[in-house]
């Protein structure tokens, strides 16, 4: 299920995670998540999909984000570079075997949308 759509061209990003929605069967927040952290760690790894083993994804989840994740990095469990160690977090490590670089992609358990707000409009949203 690898994009025919050559790298860089204009919407790619809109037709890859069109790609992913259609393998995973919906639209979600997880979907997005897993969309995005293989999104971050192919740039900080400078790697493109794996065609074949070059890749290697660990899961600390088997939720919806995973999806996403083997439709952008090609990392499957059939081929054995993805691995599942549900911990229940939404956290990915990638591997690239060709260079031994390495990410660990987290959601950030820190985000507070009250430090988004105008000071003096937080109070409002609390009610």
């Amino acid at each position: 299920m690898c994009s025919t759509i050559p790298p860089g061209t204009p919407g790619e990003a809109h037709d890859r995670f069109a790609e992913a929605a259609a393998f995973h069967g919906h639209i979600c927040p997880g979907l997005a998540t897993g969309y995005r952290a293989a999104e971050v760690a192919l740039a900080r790894l400078r790697s493109g999909r794996s065609e074949d083993e070059e890749l290697v994804t660990i899961a600390e989840t088997d939720a919806c984000g995973v999806d996403a994740i083997q439709v952008l990095t090609g990392c499957t469990a059939g081929k054995g570079n993805l691995l599942f160690k549900d911990h229940g977090k939404h956290a990915f490590t990638f591997i690239n075997r060709k260079t031994g670089a390495a990410i660990r992609v987290v959601s950030n358990p820190s985000f507070n949308v009250d430090s988004l707000d105008p000071p003096d409009l937080a109070p409002l949203r609390r009610g």
